[in-house]
């Protein structure tokens, strides 16, 4: 990594060497962080990770630790990919915290869990991968780098009709990470969204959510007051953002740190558009102008396709209204580079990406600011209808958005009315109803005096949404959803509000004036990719290895075929398959020698 303009994505001959820093704070050997600038001569690497992920930096710092040299190529000008702007969870079943809790659990339990809710076409030899090395990947990384994860708060598997699933104690969260110890490299990571969980820069963490729901308590006026002063004081200091990053942003931060410390060779600017083969060999990468050799083998983490209208086209229904979450960069890069190289696709999944549900607001500067609506449609008081005003699906499902495939209802809306926009907020607006004057302005939320003024406006038959309405107002009297079961299930109920009574995601929607806004299917993922085997080496179409080539992430086909069985199944796949390559790709370099 470099931050001047002749390294940090060049296309130069030569460049001197030059020194990122050096620390002494007591975690580690004093280490000089340099960066190799290229001579005319092909530099030489044991292993190079094309992408800065978790995926790709796990990976990285696996192999530095056993003894390798290793340089990560980022596509972007800052590092961390699409775990920066994710939520940073780790779906790991009997983790060390797990263990510590006392949680019962067992991998066997888990491992039929994931058998049976992916059904045939699961691989029971990548699940046994996960489940054998996850667990031991968390504390591998906790003794060895600055990454640390935390119990999540309770949060249930996918599909609790299924045996096995559990309700708690599989999900690990990132530990809060103080962006000030990255130093001058701080600027360097990719910020979190803020319009996911960053206004303004002050980031939020899952275990602040209690304290939010409790506002304006005493106790919640203290902890947000306590952060407030703490942003302030960033401010003062004239940093661009707070330093008290959380989620993707702190697991970023971490392995970042963590890759400073191991002495890895790290550029930004740096977009891989060939993968070198020698005698069927993958043998380095071509950036621009300059070849990097891998005595080992190349890593692909480039993070999946989500930005490829071409391939959006030939994966994702919809593809035309379809709005992802993931970075622009995401455009299928490493998945290609496999393809031209002699791998091979992995057999249809189930389904070709982790949906979201999403709003966007282009903003006067061309930034398209993109909603994923994780907590907001499962409160009481939010519907979301199509363009007959009525109801298709259960808005609290994480499966929401295939709803709304099987409806055609793309785009569609959700409906709120002003007891509710003050209380939760909706989409980019705040609890309290923040920015919602500005957004109203922007035409991102549509106000209306009544549900028939709101329906016109918005494009909707005024009939079908007071009926809609209505029949959801007798439901949340009852506590029952007859038509989709909103709130009837313990997935639903931990992100609805246990205040409300008798359900807690159903409630009226009846005092003016009344709120919409716009939602399209997008993704948190996409879940095509290179067929790998149990090393997370890519595999050809007649199933064997191509030599030195890696795939892990979301350039590595998805695990779960495509159909997540938990929170955390994005992050955790990216960070367990990256760990195993890394392990791999040591072991067998050993082995050449």
């Amino acid at each position: 990594m470099n931050t001047s303009s002749g390294c940090s994505g060049s296309r130069k001959r030569s460049c001197r060497k030059s020194e990122l820093g050096r620390r002494n704070d007591g975690f580690g050997e004093r280490r000089s962080i340099q960066i190799e600038k290229r001579e005319v001569a092909m530099t030489q690497y044991d292993v190079v990770v094309v992408g800065s992920g978790a995926a790709g930096m796990t990976a990285a710092l696996r192999a530095a630790a056993a003894g390798k040299s290793v340089i990560v190529l980022e596509k972007a000008s800052h590092f961390g990919g699409t775990t920066s702007i994710s939520g940073g969870g780790i779906w790991v079943p009997v983790s060390p915290q797990a263990r510590a809790a006392g949680v019962d659990d067992s991998k066997d339990r888990a491992r039929q869990y994931v058998l049976d809710v992916i059904g045939p076409s699961a691989e029971p030899a990548l699940i046994d991968a996960y489940l054998d090395a996850g667990p031991r990947m968390v504390e591998w990384l906790e003794k060895n780098s600055r990454v640390e994860f935390l119990l999540s708060p309770p949060s249930s598997d996918w599909y609790p009709e299924v045996d096995g699933a559990a309700d708690h104690g599989r999900l690990l969260a990132p530990k809060e990470y103080d962006g000030k110890k990255l130093g001058e490299h701080f600027a360097q990571l990719r910020p979190a969204r803020e319009e996911f969980n960053a206004p303004g820069g002050f980031m939020i963490d899952l275990f602040d959510l209690p304290y939010l729901a409790q506002m304006p308590s005493a106790k919640s006026l203290v902890h947000f007051g306590k952060l407030a002063a703490k942003f302030g004081f960033d401010k003062l200091r004239r940093y661009p953002r707070g330093t008290r990053l959380t989620m993707g942003n702190a697991l970023a931060a971490r392995l970042l740190r963590s890759a400073l410390d191991a002495g890895i060779t790290l550029r930004t600017n740096a977009p891989v558009d060939h993968l070198l083969v020698q005698s069927g060999r993958v043998t380095g990468i071509r950036v621009g102008d300059e070849e990097i050799g891998a005595r080992l083998g190349v890593l692909l983490a480039s993070g999946g396709f989500s930005a490829s209208e071409q391939l959006r086209k030939a994966y994702i229904p919809f593809a035309e209204n379809h709005v992802s979450i993931l970075p622009y960069e995401n455009t299928g890069d490493g998945m290609n580079m496999g393809l031209e190289a002699g791998g091979a696709l992995a057999e249809e999944n189930l389904v070709n990406a982790v949906w979201a549900v999403v709003s966007k607001l282009t903003r006067p500067d061309g930034y398209v600011a993109r909603y994923a609506h994780l907590i907001d449609m499962s409160k009481p008081g939010c519907i979301a209808v199509n363009a007959k005003g009525e109801r298709f699906g259960n808005e609290a499902s994480v499966h929401f958005v295939e709803a709304m495939h099987r409806d055609g209802a793309v785009p569609a809306h959700i409906i709120c009315d002003a007891d509710f926009i003050k209380k939760y907020g909706m989409g980019m607006v705040y609890p309290g109803g923040g920015g919602l004057k500005k957004l109203i302005a922007a035409g991102y939320v549509t106000e209306g005096r009544s549900l028939r003024e709101l329906a016109e406006k918005i494009g909707v038959e005024p009939d079908g949404l007071v009926a809609s309405v209505a029949k959801i107002n007798r439901y949340a009297e009852i506590g029952h959803d007859a038509d989709f079961g909103k709130g009837e299930t313990q997935i639903d109920i931990e992100i609805g509000d246990p205040r409300n009574k008798p359900n807690p995601c159903l409630g009226r929607v009846e005092r003016a004036p009344f709120y919409a806004i716009k939602i399209y299917p997008g993704d948190g993922s996409t879940t095509v990719g290179l067929k790998v085997d149990a090393q997370f080496r890519v595999v050809g179409g007649d199933g064997t290895p191509v030599p030195g080539l890696y795939a892990a992430g979301l350039d590595a086909n998805s695990i779960w075929r495509g159909k997540s069985p938990a929170h955390g199944c994005n992050v955790g796949p990216a960070m367990v398959t990256g760990f195993i390559a890394g392990n791999s790709m040591a072991q067998a370099l050993t082995l050449a020698n």
